[in-house]
């Protein structure tokens, strides 16, 4: 079969025209993108202005980044999402170490963002093996978790619920920390309705940075994989996001 491509007249075999089914193709393509375009439009719309209970307002820093990527730049972007959050009252920092990839928590840490004031630190009981892998990344071991004063994540999860609410959780890769809580509350029966576990309560610092940097790739965030120093950690990339260029 002899596939007949689009020249342009200062291509080498040039000016050609594309075939009719090649050009319907593309018509069609085109139409599809238009009409994706039109769907994620609808959803943004309906997630910034139907606000039900379990609304959140990460919602709206998402929008408003992807918003500001277009207008701006990913860097401009990236400098406006840290601004917001950095402001006070407005967002608190996560992060969580587990006992395998994925698995159960065995420490959390939550910061004010704003101030940098640490809100909850502790280790978490998680009353199932840690596996050599996650405490040669951590350091946390078995029988430090299982102490007697170690609280279980049902004891936890009421202080997190109280330090988080009404605020945008951030986390460096926040898809995982936001899964894993919801994964413990379901492991261990805990009411995790609210702003715990939903995504519209949540809200990454990952991406953010890797577009102010100007690079495609996941940088580690560089705390080192404690919890109290990642998010101390976090917070110095919004920082530093912050103190850039909103344009």
């Amino acid at each position: 079969v002899r596939v007949t491509l689009c020249k342009a007249s200062h291509e080498p075999g040039g000016p050609r025209r594309c075939s009719g089914d090649m050009r319907a193709a593309l018509q069609r393509s085109m139409g599809a993108v238009a009409m994706l375009e039109n769907q994620q439009d609808a959803l943004i719309h309906e997630t910034s202005s139907t606000r039900s209970p379990e609304w959140g307002p990460a919602v709206e820093l998402r929008r408003q980044y992807l918003i500001d990527a277009e207008a701006l730049s990913p860097r401009g972007a990236a400098t406006r999402f840290a601004r917001s959050v950095l402001q006070a009252g407005v967002a608190v920092i996560v992060d969580t170490e587990t006992v395998s990839m994925g698995g159960a928590i065995c420490e959390i840490a939550v910061i004010d963002a704003h101030t940098g004031r640490p809100l909850l630190d502790t280790l978490v009981n998680p009353r199932c093996p840690m596996t050599p892998a996650a405490q040669a990344v951590h350091g946390i071991t078995e029988s430090e978790v299982n102490a007697a004063h170690v609280p279980t994540w049902e004891r936890v999860h009421e202080h997190f619920a109280e330090v988080t609410r009404g605020r945008v959780i951030l986390a460096y890769n926040a898809d995982y920390d936001r899964r894993v809580v919801a994964d413990d509350c379901l492991r261990y029966g805990v009411d995790s309705a609210g702003s715990t576990s939903h995504a519209y309560w949540w809200a990454d610092v990952m991406v953010p940075r890797s577009d102010f940097m100007g690079t495609t790739r996941w940088l580690r965030n560089g705390g080192g994989h404690r919890a109290l120093g990642d998010v101390v950690q976090t917070r110095g990339h919004l920082l530093t996001m912050a103190a850039g260029p909103s344009c």
